[in-house]
């Protein structure tokens, strides 16, 4: 479950930087957290919901427990979802960028996904 965990927390790395986890989004989250990890219960998506909040990790730390393109590609999907839930808040866009920046994912791997 390493797996599920790192990938929603780099949703809630992207979604957060605005400043906010909104209602609509912990509700997406938990939503495409459950369709793409049909195995994940909701509570186990909370615990890890509430952990993210009390740690104090930079977006390299979540980045690096995450390899493989389809894995990325999966977490920049879901992070997407997420965040746009309320609106794509200009923050959260860049904080996007900085997860494909980081780890050097092409507009064409990612839109071919």
């Amino acid at each position: 479950m390493v797996y599920e965990e790192n990938i929603i927390k780099i949703a809630l790395y992207v979604a957060c930087n605005d400043g906010v986890l909104s209602e609509e989004e912990e509700d997406q989250l938990v939503k495409s957290s459950l369709k793409n990890f049909p195995s994940v219960e909701q509570k186990k998506i909370d615990f890890w919901i509430e952990e993210f909040f009390e740690e104090d990790l930079l977006l390299e730390n979540y980045c690096d427990k995450i390899s493989g393109l389809e894995d990325r590609l999966l977490a920049l999907k879901i992070a997407t979802e997420t965040a746009s839930a309320d609106g794509l808040d200009l923050k959260e866009n860049l904080a996007l960028s900085r997860v494909i920046n980081y780890w050097g994912i092409s507009w064409e791997e990612i839109t071919s996904a």
